[in-house]
């Protein structure tokens, strides 16, 4: 009997792995498909629809004493011949007028303006391929509208991929909008530029160093200025060029800049405000790493201030021994040890620090950092002083006590998603090259880390310091958005690196009921402030996903969130639940419980200029689910709310969602594809009340029935 028992078992459970398998792969969706279906719909699009294009080859003149040479150099034939003029026209225009475009490389560049002189041919700007490929059907249409849009815009770029006979390759460059640091640190506009043939004469070029060229051609021009009084890059968020066989990344990232921003520099204190409570002995491993290991700058001098909210005596009166003993370390131009005891606020501790100082610049710092590299303060100090820089960080990186591998990236800068304020490859190994260089270079970011933030004094000043509300979390996100806000750049250093001995604990997993309402409502106080910025992030392309808390730069067609889903169906439960198992092994994931119209718009109704539309009124869920251990093919899934006050159930049916990222996460664990999930409830589906998040599976092919809770919460008002 328990043989034939076995056997069904087996039946039953490859059926389901039959289904899963099917399901799983109709859910997939491969950088070509998704890519061409973005194209098509830019093709029939009605902004280019009308605008035509006529390409004819135009031949410059060769030097006295190349006619002969070229004869035999097939390569110097060709580059006389390499100007394509574009002309475009807009046929549903009453003018009708044609505006002309040049295509060459930037060696026959020079031979190219005097050809165009010389026949009279006016020309709206140059582009200039860069590195071996081709432009797709709509770039030059793309390039004018983006023109015609801006008549401020000098140059402009876009992004890439690489094509091969077959099909377009799984890597595509998206890129950020104009970042200078990005920049600064390496040739980042890729395969081509369209540069403004009005500017072209600025500087003078004679077909070389391109890079040098249009840094000086920018700097010209207030490039580097504040983002609000800077609009002369533009960057077209679309693939307009394809390179043949790999891309031009590498390429890209060996030219270096021969002549890069740097600001005077004069003799500065460095204020260091650490914020400190009943730790000295990790208090002081930060600062002797610190004084032991830091080249100091000849022109800069530092000042310590440890803000302590009330350590106890024993470990008062040890800080205030061990201060003593470095107020004539070699340059240390000053040690304060400020105590006051109260509950802890962490933008009210870093103020308190910051008025109670004297520098020009500030460096908030955590007292669990370790300094590993000597020169990381004249790096952060390079940039800082930039009049365009706003809060600069550093990579931080987790120790070898508490991750075995020992590289693995606690922070490498913020990213404003409409999910939340994001950590890009946290918990990643800094060992791998991530997304074209975003773990190795000094990038712009949206923010940058409190752990480590330095900025000048006048920038805090001027933004009105940490906001006090603010006590635990988000107060170094809701600073940088405030400084980005002002038109400065916040700036991401990570060619750098310090160890942070933070927990390396899952987060979500450990968290309080109670913590995690306070996060929330803190969340939702940060986005009422910048409602304007709600979403968006420039430094973060519009073709990455948006919707999920994933580490890596994933393409967007891997998660994209579409609110066009049914109502889900629910069920009052309570009895069910009763007679299934609490387990542990079933993993609930929550990234995402709010209001439709909050996540929609950032703020909720009442704080809102939108008028809601019916659809606005519910709740979205979405998150990723897993039975540890077991065949995840065979369960069927509800979600569970719980209302903590008067016990009732319910239970939610889910949409299936197929997630790679938590599959990579789980490479020992069996059918986890399809961990995603995403549900949508009306708000008249649900009483007024205070619930919690679980999750029921079932499974299919015996008899077990399983559930647990999670620490997320849902106030229902």
């Amino acid at each position: 009997m328990a043989g034939i028992k076995t056997q069904i078992k087996k039946l039953l459970v490859a059926k389901e792995e039959k289904q899963y398998k099917k399901l799983v792969e109709s859910k997939k969706t491969d950088y070509n498909k998704w890519i061409c279906q973005q194209e098509a719909q830019i093709l029939a699009g009605n902004d280019i629809s009308g605008l035509k294009v006529k390409i004819q080859t135009i031949e410059t003149k060769p030097d006295v004493g190349e006619s002969e040479k070229s004869k035999n150099d097939e390569k110097l034939a060709e580059s006389n011949k390499l100007c394509k003029l574009i002309s475009i026209f807009d046929e549903n225009s009453v003018e009708n007028c044609e505006t002309h475009y040049a295509v060459c490389s930037p060696e026959s560049l020079p031979k190219v303006l005097e050809k165009l002189d010389e026949d009279k041919i006016e020309i709206r700007s140059v582009i200039l391929p860069l590195f071996d490929g081709k432009f797709s059907d709509f770039a030059f249409r793309k390039i004018h509208q983006k023109f015609q849009e801006n008549e401020s815009l000098i140059v402009i770029y876009s992004d890439e991929d690489v094509i091969t006979e077959d099909s377009r390759r799984v890597n595509p460059w998206f890129k950020p909008d104009w970042a200078p640091d990005d920049f600064l640190s390496y040739f980042y506009f890729g395969s081509f530029v369209a540069v403004r043939a009005d500017k072209l004469r600025e500087v003078d070029y004679m077909g070389e160093d391109i890079y040098g060229y249009l840094y000086m051609l920018l700097l010209f021009n207030r490039g580097f200025d504040k983002h609000c009084y800077s609009n002369v890059v533009g960057h077209i968020p679309n693939v307009l060029y394809h390179t043949y066989s790999k891309s031009s990344y590498e390429w890209a990232s060996s030219m270096t800049l021969k002549h890069p921003l740097r600001e005077k520099i004069e003799n500065s204190v460095l204020s260091v405000v650490i914020p400190s409570k009943d730790h000295p002995d990790i208090l002081f491993r930060c600062i002797d790493s610190f004084i032991d290991r830091t080249t100091l700058p000849a022109y800069l001098k530092l000042e310590f201030i440890i803000v302590d909210n009330g350590s106890n005596d024993i470990n008062k009166s040890t800080i205030e021994s061990l201060v003593e003993n470095y107020r004539n370390a070699e340059g240390v131009d000053n040690f304060e040890y400020i105590y006051e005891k109260r509950d802890f606020n962490f933008s009210y501790m870093c103020n308190l620090g910051a008025r109670s100082s004297k520098g020009e610049y500030l460096l908030f710092l955590n007292d669990d950092m370790e300094i590993i590299e000597q020169d990381w303060l004249t790096k952060l100090f390079s940039k800082v002083i930039l009049p365009y820089a706003g809060a600069v960080g550093a990579k931080l990186i987790y120790p070898k006590s508490t991750y075995e591998e020992g590289d693995i990236i606690q922070h490498a800068g913020i990213t404003n998603l409409r999910i939340g304020p994001a950590h890009k490859l946290q918990h990643l190994s800094d060992s791998i090259d991530w997304y074209f260089g975003r773990n190795r270079y000094c990038v712009d970011m949206m923010g940058v880390t409190g752990a480590c933030l330095m900025l000048k004094r006048s920038v805090f000043e001027e933004v009105g310091g940490f906001d006090e509300t603010l006590a635990v979390a988000f107060n170094d996100v809701d600073l940088c958005y405030r400084i980005y806000e002002k038109g400065y750049y916040n700036i991401e250093r990570n060619d750098t690196r310090l160890l942070h001995h933070e927990s390396l604990s899952r987060g979500n997993d450990s968290e309080s009921s109670e913590k995690m309402l306070r996060l929330q409502r803190e969340k939702d106080y940060l986005y009422e402030k910048h409602q304007s910025i709600y979403g968006k992030d420039p430094f973060y392309n519009i073709n990455l996903t948006t919707d999920m808390l994933e580490s890596e730069y994933a393409p967007k067609y891997h998660y994209e969130v579409k609110l066009d889903e049914k109502w889900a169906k629910i069920s009052d439960i309570t009895d069910v639940i009763k007679n299934s198992r609490l387990d542990k092994c079933v993993r609930v994931g929550m990234e995402c419980a709010m209001d439709i119209f909050k996540w929609k718009y950032g703020v909720a109704k009442e704080k809102s200029e939108h008028i809601p539309e019916a659809d606005d009124l519910g709740y979205y869920f979405q998150g990723y689910t897993f039975v540890i251990g077991s065949n995840n093919a065979c369960f069927e899934k509800l979600l569970l709310l719980e209302n903590t006050g008067t016990g009732r159930v319910l239970g939610i049916e889910l949409n299936t969602e197929y997630r790679p990222d938590i599959k990579a996460n789980l490479k020992d664990q069996l059918n986890v594809d399809l961990t995603g999930y995403t549900a949508k409830i009306a708000a008249d589906s649900i009483e007024k009340g205070n619930y919690r998040f679980g999750m029921y599976m079932k499974d299919r092919t015996s008899s077990l029935r399983l559930h647990n809770w999670s620490n997320w919460t849902l106030e229902v008002e």
